[in-house]
């Protein structure tokens, strides 16, 4: 059972808090634990002091805050926010949630009759109990969308602050949100960090984006709001690229006084839809931005476009040139498949000298040979890899423009396949041996 109290507002020094305290029952404790086991395609910190020495005497408080001026726009009369923060974790433990401020109706409806029964084929159906309202929220009416400099963000900034789009569906704010979005990076987690301090670094690691975001606030002539929450240091330790979307969802809606309209920038995976809590949320995330909806707060989803449309239509859109910030492993480091994907779309367009202030253009170059290996070498793996979709594209999108991909790119991708046959080979005659020796029956 997963119980949230009343929320609450707390101000503390130059940052207000909204917080309700998370009641959370011991086996469904242990049950999120072991998903480390089940769910193994994700980074976990589920088995360091957890549950956290927060949880002070079992007192489990979760927590949105803003810098003090944004206070006000809090909802602490809600667990709308709340709920959705914890609903990822309730879907995979199999806990029922009970809420004692009310929620939207809307809301209600959507994940118990919509959501739920959608997403919990194969798992326990959760119970949602407390009140609920149909009441709407007095709001300012702002239109929001998270900046996180990639293309996705830099993408429904540029289409929704065209002109062409009406006025009260055009963006007033950008969000900055920092609620464990970077927690993946390799250079936090591979150095194996205890637990105080990995959070440390990944805050650092956040603060130095945040100041990315800002500049694109006011080159943008827009509003810059930034919003923590301890959502993931103190619940989720993880699994990002499951319940991100739950996340973006939980911030924007503890501040319904604020946000009449929120943009959720479209993951560009409009082909991998899939009903299923064992993908990500962004695999659902139009359904899932419909159910988090209220009668005061609307998500939308961005768009319906491909990641390649999105990076030729960012081709010539100088705040991209100056701020896209694409990388797994921080800070653009040109190898990754991320950067790959970019840098390689933006060379077939002729534009990737445009975007020598993020991207190292001249290493790219001089192993241009190496991407396209890469690019050959994924457009051919495991079609359940979503890279392979998106290098498919690629390679497709390279021969409608008549780009020659370089001989020694496929020689490469030869002798890498040569090299992991070899190995595999080399590891199945190993393990024969093995039998051999330990007098084990060979099938």
């Amino acid at each position: 059972m997963i119980t949230i109290e009343k929320p609450f507002i707390v101000e503390e020094g130059d940052y207000t808090s909204l917080k309700a305290e998370v009641k959370i029952s011991d086996d469904t404790v242990q049950a999120y634990k072991g998903l480390k086991q089940t769910l193994p395609k994700t980074h976990w910190r589920t088995t360091e002091d957890y549950p956290p020495k927060s949880w002070e005497n079992d007192n489990a408080f979760l927590y949105f805050s803003v810098p003090k001026e944004y206070g006000k726009y809090f909802c602490e009369d809600r667990s709308d926010a709340f709920v959705v923060a914890m609903l990822w974790y309730a879907f995979m433990t199999g806990s029922d949630i009970q809420f004692k401020a009310p929620i939207s109706e809307k809301m209600f409806f959507g994940i118990t009759q919509l959501l739920t029964p959608a997403l919990c084929k194969n798992y326990k159906k959760i119970r949602l109990s407390g009140p609920v309202t149909n009441s709407k929220i007095q709001s300012c009416n702002a239109v929001g969308t998270g900046m996180s400099c990639g293309v996705d963000s830099l993408y429904s900034l540029k289409k929704y602050t065209n002109p062409s789009v009406p006025e009260s569906y055009r963006l007033t704010h950008l969000a900055y949100f920092n609620m464990g979005a970077i927690f993946h990076p390799n250079t936090a987690v591979n150095k194996h960090y205890a637990i105080d301090e990995f959070y440390k670094e990944t805050d650092r690691m956040s603060v130095e984006k945040l100041e990315n975001a800002r500049q694109v606030a006011v080159l943008s002539n827009l509003s810059l709001l930034y919003v923590y929450s301890n959502v993931d240091e103190d619940f989720y330790r993880g699994a990002y690229g499951y319940n991100g979307t739950y996340r973006n969802c939980a911030m924007a809606l503890s501040l319904q006084k604020l946000f009449g309209k929120y943009y959720g920038s479209s993951a560009g995976w409009p082909e991998f839809f899939d009903l299923s809590l064992s993908e990500g949320g962004q695999h659902y995330e139009s359904l899932l931005y419909d159910v988090c909806s209220t009668e005061s707060l609307q998500f939308i989803i961005s768009d319906y476009d491909t990641r390649l449309e999105k990076t030729e239509a960012l081709a010539d859109y100088e705040i991209a040139h100056k701020y896209l910030d694409v990388c797994f492993n921080f800070n653009n480091c040109g190898t990754c498949s991320k950067c790959y994907r970019t840098l390689i779309t933006l060379d077939i367009l002729g534009k990737v000298d445009l975007f020598n202030k993020v991207f190292d253009v001249e290493k790219y170059k001089k192993n241009r040979d190496l991407a396209f290996a890469w690019l050959i070498e994924t457009k051919n793996g495991d079609a359940k890899d979503d890279n392979v979709v998106f290098a498919k594209d690629i390679y497709e999108f390279a021969k409608q423009r008549n780009v020659a991909i370089p001989a020694k790119s496929y020689w490469l991708y030869k002798k890498k396949m040569a090299r992991n046959g070899y190995l595999t080979l080399k590891k199945r005659i190993k393990k024969f041996v093995k039998k051999i020796l330990r007098g084990n029956k060979i099938n």
